[in-house]
């Protein structure tokens, strides 16, 4: 299992450079490289959260080792934290605001006074 997962993972990788290196790209393909990437992303943070979640498997580890990987991880959360907060704020504007309002069940049930 290991085997495979590390082939698709280099089939993703170049996969992922080819992406970075094309140039001309429509508006279409930036958006489908974007998706790609992160459907990529989050595949790799399920099997993280499987490893991780697997206290068996996670016995195997000295405490070391886990803390190289928890160091690792923390890292790279950080850098898409700080990148996710740099993009919101640069493109702020284009991005809807969330209108809080009354649900369509709440105002029947207001309008029909206290015997709902």
């Amino acid at each position: 299992m290991t085997e495979q997962w590390l082939g698709q993972s280099e089939d993703m990788l170049k996969r992922v450079d080819k992406l970075a290196s094309e140039k001309d790209k429509d508006r279409l393909e930036i958006i489908n490289s974007m998706i790609f990437a992160l459907n990529v992303t989050n595949n790799s943070i399920n099997g993280w959260r499987s490893w991780i979640q697997n206290l068996g498997f996670m016995s195997r580890f000295k405490e070391d080792e886990l803390k190289e990987i928890e160091d690792g991880l923390l890292k790279l959360t950080r850098a898409f934290i700080e990148y996710d907060i740099e993009i919101t704020k640069k493109h702020q504007d284009k991005i809807p605001r969330r209108r809080l309002s009354l649900t369509k069940r709440k105002k029947q049930r207001d309008s029909r006074g206290m015997y709902v």
